[in-house]
């Protein structure tokens, strides 16, 4: 069961165009996260009850690294907090990717999406690629334990295009899965380009979350066999169970 726990804000920095990158230590002993898994941040202002789940980018010797947009109030507030200051935090949530006889993968990541591949190819063992496509400003590349290939929409670094169009043109012969996260329609091209391929697919679903645990359904992501929640039942599913046009 989820708990909730004060954490002290060691760093919290912009590190694109954006993009924050918050670092956390607590004086408890803190559960490890599974890769792919999200927490819920909670507002030091009481007029905003609902907390905002940011996936975990990191985990190492106790310190909890989450990069996160800034979209909205919720996270412009977050972003103002400064090294030193307390912020509740809950515990892990959600269900991360499955690693279990892993073999020859590719992480393709877009946006957003990039930060919790970073602890989970710190984690794998198997052979790993990754992909990563960002609209302009890339960030996180060059923390990768691994080689990083790069497209940009506007062509300022890496290949100009998006992730698709990056994987069209690299060899992915010798993959055997692939596991994502990213906005919408680009895991949408990567189930097709997976399915046509006999590639298997693990996406971590992006979706809006409202209040992080299951009770408000405001994040269903309908799949082949009925609605799901990806706060609860997500955020990775099975790429080809996911019902795409829906």
């Amino acid at each position: 069961m989820s708990k909730i726990e004060i954490a002290k804000i060691i760093s919290n920095n912009e590190i694109a165009s954006g993009i924050f990158k918050m670092r956390l230590s607590f004086p408890v002993e803190y559960p490890q996260p599974e890769p792919g898994q999200f927490v819920n941040v909670y507002l030091n202002d009481k007029s905003c009850l609902l907390p905002r789940p940011i996936s975990v980018c990191d985990w190492e010797d106790g310190v909890l690294t989450l990069v996160y947009a800034v979209v909205g109030d919720g996270t412009k507030m977050i972003s103002g907090y400064a090294s030193g200051e307390r912020i509740r935090i809950s515990t892990p949530l959600g269900n991360g990717f499955s690693m279990e006889g892993l073999e020859r993968c590719v992480l393709v990541g877009g946006g957003v999406g990039v930060p919790p591949l970073l602890y989970l190819a710190k984690k794998l063992t198997a052979s790993v690629r990754v992909v990563l496509g960002f609209r302009s400003e890339p960030f996180l590349a060059d923390e990768f334990p691994c080689e990083v290939e790069i497209a940009t929409e506007d062509g300022s670094a890496g290949m100009k295009g998006n992730v698709i169009d990056l994987m069209e043109n690299i060899n992915t012969s010798g993959c055997v899965q692939i596991l994502a996260c990213g906005p919408k329609p680009m895991l949408k091209a990567l189930a097709d380009f997976a399915a046509g391929r006999g590639l298997s697919l693990q996406v971590s679903m992006e979706e809006r979350m409202g209040c992080g645990y299951g009770a408000c359904v405001g994040c269903v992501c309908k799949t082949m066999n009925g609605n799901r929640k990806v706060c609860e039942d997500g955020p990775v599913f099975d790429g080809s169970e996911v019902n795409w046009d829906e």
